[in-house]
């Protein structure tokens, strides 16, 4: 009896164990193919919040050619980090590409200090990242044979600047010369002119006397030609980065993660950013965190000046 017992058990785990061999390949792969379409799903998920493709400006940069020229290799690094398509967009100035971006028409732009909050107040842009620029200050150069020499010597000279709402060759001399009691008006020999480009060429050919600019425009100056050729006759404190900025149609969480990839990729990108000329004002550069009171600096030149931003 014992024996027939023992003999019907060990029948009985002889067939358990036949059909768990039998259905252990299937069952293994269905849990694999499982695994899989969760992981795939996961991934799209994380994502349907990022848009198909991101479309780019540059507040600085003015048409397409110039800005495939400018920023040909860092477009292509920001496809690779992001792994989306990122396409240029062309503005004009900064209130074109505040309106580029308040109806969906743009949805990353790189900007100055001074063009952002005029953007902000139109569009409610917000910051993405910053962009660190090494000795990125406002000065006033003359001749050294000029004999000016501080603020107050340049009472009844002629000056120039750079362009309208330029943070370091506007905005910023503008508020400095306030604030130090000039009449931007009646001060100085004739009105201040606006020369763009063309302001450093002025200044060395004696048609001004005095240029507000950026102050590496007198280190570049004094570098090639001699620091006992000019006089910086004003330098002013560091004024905030140049940002990337989103569009308020962006989703905040695609706009997060875009900030996170670009700190965790920051050599990267800004190796290809610096792989054109045009940009080696970005030289030992950082990425940075932005947070929209960092400007309020420049609000406060805005307010100086007595100049809205809307």
């Amino acid at each position: 009896m014992k024996k027939t017992v023992l003999t019907m058990a060990m029948l009985m785990i002889m067939l358990v164990l036949a059909a768990c061999s039998d259905s252990t390949p299937e069952d293994t792969n269905a849990s694999a193919e499982g695994s899989e379409a969760d992981q795939t799903d996961t991934v799209e998920t994380d994502r349907e919040h990022w848009p198909e493709k991101l479309r780019f400006a540059d507040t600085g940069v003015e048409g397409m050619e110039q800005l495939q020229r400018e920023h040909g290799p860092f477009k292509d690094a920001m496809e690779e980090v992001l792994g989306i398509e990122v396409e240029f967009f062309s503005v004009t100035d900064r209130t074109a590409a505040a309106v580029a971006a308040q109806f969906d028409q743009v949805d990353i732009v790189l900007t100055g200090p001074s063009e952002y909050v005029v953007m902000k107040s139109k569009a409610e842009v917000e910051p993405v990242i910053g962009l660190t620029r090494p000795g990125y200050r406002l000065a006033f150069i003359a001749r050294a044979d000029s004999g000016i020499e501080s603020l107050e010597d340049m009472k009844g000279k002629k000056v120039a600047m750079k362009d309208v709402g330029s943070t370091s060759g506007h905005i910023g001399p503008s508020s400095i010369l306030i604030e130090n009691g000039f009449n931007l008006d009646q001060d100085f020999d004739g009105s201040i002119a606006l020369l763009g480009d063309a302001r450093i060429e002025a200044l060395r050919g004696g048609d001004v006397d005095v240029v507000g600019t950026g102050a590496d425009d007198y280190y570049e100056l004094a570098n090639e030609e001699g620091e006992d050729e000019w006089t910086l006759v004003h330098e002013g404190p560091d004024l905030p980065s140049d940002l990337f900025v989103a569009s308020p149609t962006l989703d905040k969480e695609f706009v997060e993660e875009v900030k996170q990839l670009f700190l965790e990729n920051q050599d990267y990108l800004l190796a290809e950013l610096l792989q054109t000329e045009e940009n080696d004002k970005y030289s030992d550069s950082e990425l940075i965190d932005a947070k929209d009171e960092d400007y309020d600096s420049i609000r406060e030149a805005y307010d100086t000046l007595g100049l809205t931003l809307e």
